[in-house]
């Protein structure tokens, strides 16, 4: 992704990491509401290979297939990238790895690392999070109101979706209508190309 440098004017990109198993409106409404709210000029969405905190439970969908969902999803937003570094690195997706590689790759830029209300509880527990505390700042994606926020002293992002990637893919096993979920050239990738074959044993 190039990135524009106005002399004296430091970037703030927001980085978005995550399974994205699929990616879904939910993902992409709370990008450009936190593009809007935290003054950013774009967004990299970083697809993780394997979550530390979830390494009983892989991705549903293969990393060709996230990635490719990623990409079609936001093919019409130019503020919006994706950076596939996570899914080419063996073991856990640590978050300070990549963003100290991105540092590397983008001198003078200011990232802003967005998570879920659901992992802030975590946060604490995150590979080198002191120096990655150093390294980046933190915003919070809520998709509701999460009670764990009253007292969070990090910038909250709010926007009331009750919509998950789980719920998406129960759906898909009990054979119910997922359309209007998703980018509809996310929703035409799935119909077409059945990334969820394996998971679902031929249940759709």
């Amino acid at each position: 992704m190039a990135i524009n440098r106005i002399p004296g004017h430091v970037e703030r990109v927001g980085l978005f990491g995550g399974s994205f198993d699929p990616v879904h409106l939910g993902h992409l409404i709370l990008a450009e509401a936190a593009l809007e709210e935290l003054q950013l000029e774009r967004i990299i969405f970083i697809p993780a290979a394997l979550s530390p905190f979830k390494t009983e439970r892989p991705p549903a969908a293969s990393d060709e297939s996230r990635l490719a969902m990623l990409r079609e999803a936001i093919a019409s937003e130019a503020r919006f990238s994706v950076d596939d570094r996570e899914l080419s690195r063996e073991g856990p997706s640590y978050t300070i790895d990549t963003v100290r590689e991105l540092l590397g790759d983008y001198p003078g830029v200011r990232f802003l690392y967005l998570i879920g209300a659901d992992n802030l509880k975590d946060l604490p527990r995150w590979h080198e999070i002191e120096e990655l505390r150093n390294l980046v700042d933190f915003a919070v994606l809520d998709r509701g109101n999460a009670p764990e926020l009253e007292s969070c002293e990090l910038p909250v992002v709010r926007r009331r979706i009750d919509l998950s990637s789980t719920e998406i893919r129960e759906r898909l096993a009990k054979g119910l209508s997922i359309r209007f979920m998703l980018p509809e050239r996310v929703y035409d990738f799935i119909m077409t190309h059945h990334p969820y074959r394996d998971f679902l044993h031929g249940n759709y």
